[in-house]
């Protein structure tokens, strides 16, 4: 359960850049969700984020997941 959490997680940080799930078309958020929430790559939950987003889940996981 923990690597499918973290994927949920960057998948939801992707969708509050910029201007949100609004700024977001179909199939773009499409694409994303079956890139993290539903692959199945272990420990691979936050390629594809950028820095800033990346240390994002790393703290959500830091609060969360691994106290």
């Amino acid at each position: 359960m923990t690597n499918k959490i973290k994927n949920i997680i960057a998948f939801c940080i992707l969708m509050e850049n910029n201007d949100g799930i609004l700024g977001k078309s179909p199939d773009y958020v499409l694409e994303k969700f079956e890139r993290y929430v539903e692959s199945n790559e272990k420990d691979e939950y936050a390629w594809g984020l950028d820095n800033n987003n990346r240390l994002k889940v790393t703290k959500y996981i830091n609060k969360w997941i691994e106290k």
